[in-house]
C-alpha cells in the first residue's frame, strides 16, 4: 500500500502474476474504486513536459484561448473553462481543461454521427500556431496511460473470470477498450484560489463519478506562478469518498500512476466492481497552481448496455451511496438508453446543460 492506497508495481501489473486478491481489494464492494501502479520507468520528464504547458496555456489572454473553443461539442474538444456545472448545477471556474483524444485525431468522416454525438466524434483541435509542441507531449503521456489502463483492463478480466465461473470470456474488458477509439483525454488546470477555506468540507463540492470504464491519472504537479515546480501543498488534492461514506484524501507518488473506475465497468461488470464519488480541492494559495491530466478509456460508442449474467440485482448495480445531493446520478442518466453513445450524451447535458 500507498498512503493506505492498494497499489500494485509495473512489473506485476506486467506479468502473469495473479492480482485477484488487490483488484477486489481496489475495485470490489468495500473498494476505494482505485488503484496505484508504482515504479514506471523514466516517467517524471514526459509528465513535467505535459504538465507544464497546462499552465503555460491556461495563463494565455482569453481572447486567444477562445480560438481553441468549441461549443459544438459541447465542450468536450478544446478548451472550457467555466461551462461544466457540478453540484446544484453551479458553473465550475475553479479548473480549466483542454480536451482531445491522444490516439486519433478523427474518428469517422459521418457528419451525422458528428452532429449527434458531437461529445464522441468530435475531432481534435491542437494550439498548433502557438504551443507546436503541445500536441506531442499530449500524444505521448495519452499512449502511456492507454498502456497502463489495458494491463488494469486485463487483470479485471481475470478478477471477473474468477468470480462468475468462467461465465465473463477472457478478455472482454481488455478487447472493448483496445479496439476502441473513443478515448479522451483531459489537460487540467486548476487556477490558484484567492480565499481560503472555512471548513474542512468547503471546497468538496465538485463531487462526480467518471462516466467511462477507467481513467488513468499521473501524480499531478504544482507550480509557483513562474512555472517552477514545487513541493505538493497538504490542503489540497484529490478526495474519494468511500463505501463506508468517509472522505479519503488520495495521493499519487511521483513515479506512479491512478487508475480509477468508471461507472460503465461497474454496469457492465454487472457491479461486481465500483466506482466511487470523488473531486479535487485547488491549493488554498493564491500563487500554487495544480495541474493533471485524465485519460479516460471508452468502450465502444454502440456498445450495449446489457447487465451480465452473473449481474447483481439492478438497483445494486447503479446504487452509489452517499453521493451528494444534487450530483446526477447513474440511474436518472440510464434513462431510456440501450447503448453507450446515449448514456455518453445524456452524461454531458446533465453536467453541461443543467
Amino acid at each position: 500500500m500507498i498512503n493506505n492506497i492498494v497499489s500494485v508495481s509495473y512489473n506485476d501489473l506486467l506479468s502473469n502474476k495473479n492480482l485477484t486478491n488487490i483488484i477486489e481489494q481496489s475495485y470490489g464492494q468495500n473498494g476505494l474504486g482505485i488503484i496505484l501502479v508504482s515504479d514506471y520507468p523514466n516517467l517524471g520528464n514526459k509528465r513535467d513536459k505535459l504538465l507544464k504547458l497546462s499552465q503555460i496555456f491556461a495563463n494565455l489572454p482569453k481572447n486567444i484561448k477562445d480560438k481553441y473553443v468549441d461549443p459544438k461539442s459541447n465542450f468536450s474538444f478544446g478548451w472550457s473553462h467555466g461551462k461544466e456545472k457540478m453540484k446544484g448545477g453551479i458553473p465550475d471556474i475553479a479548473k480549466g481543461s483542454y480536451y482531445a483524444n491522444p490516439i486519433h485525431d478523427s474518428i469517422t468522416n459521418d457528419d451525422k454521427l458528428k452532429t449527434d454525438y458531437p461529445g464522441t466524434y468530435g475531432n481534435n483541435i491542437w494550439p498548433k500556431d502557438i504551443l507546436p509542441e503541445f500536441e506531442f507531449a499530449f500524444k505521448n503521456l495519452g499512449q502511456i496511460q492507454l498502456d497502463i489502463g489495458l494491463l488494469v483492463c486485463k487483470h479485471l478480466d481475470k478478477y471477473l473470470q474468477t468470480i462468475s465461473n468462467n461465465i465473463h470470456k477472457k478478455d472482454t474488458f481488455y478487447n472493448m477498450i483496445k479496439k476502441s477509439k473513443t478515448y479522451k483525454g483531459r489537460l487540467l488546470h486548476y487556477f490558484p484560489r484567492e480565499t481560503k477555506y472555512n471548513s474542512q468540507e468547503d471546497g468538496l463540492c465538485g463531487w462526480h463519478l467518471d462516466h467511462g470504464s477507467i481513467t488513468v491519472l499521473p501524480s499531478p504537479l504544482f507550480l509557483d506562478l513562474n512555472g517552477n515546480k514545487i513541493k505538493k501543498p497538504d490542503e489540497c488534492g484529490l478526495y474519494i469518498k468511500s463505501r463506508k461514506g468517509t472522505v479519503v484524501k488520495v495521493d499519487i507518488p511521483e513515479n506512479c500512476f491512478g487508475v480509477q473506475l468508471g461507472e460503465m465497468f461497474q454496469l457492465l461488470s454487472g457491479g461486481h466492481l465500483r466506482a466511487t464519488p470523488h473531486c479535487v480541492r485547488s491549493c488554498i494559495n493564491s500563487k500554487i497552481s495544480r495541474e493533471q491530466f485524465a485519460m479516460f478509456l471508452d468502450c465502444f460508442p454502440n456498445q450495449p448496455l446489457i447487465l451480465p449474467d452473473f449481474s447483481l440485482p439492478y438497483k445494486n448495480v447503479i446504487n452509489t451511496p452517499f453521493l451528494p445531493e444534487g450530483v446526477p446520478t447513474l440511474e436518472s442518466r440510464l434513462k431510456n438508453v440501450k447503448i453507450y453513445r446515449d448514456f455518453v450524451n445524456n452524461t454531458i447535458n446533465a453536467y453541461y446543460n443543467s
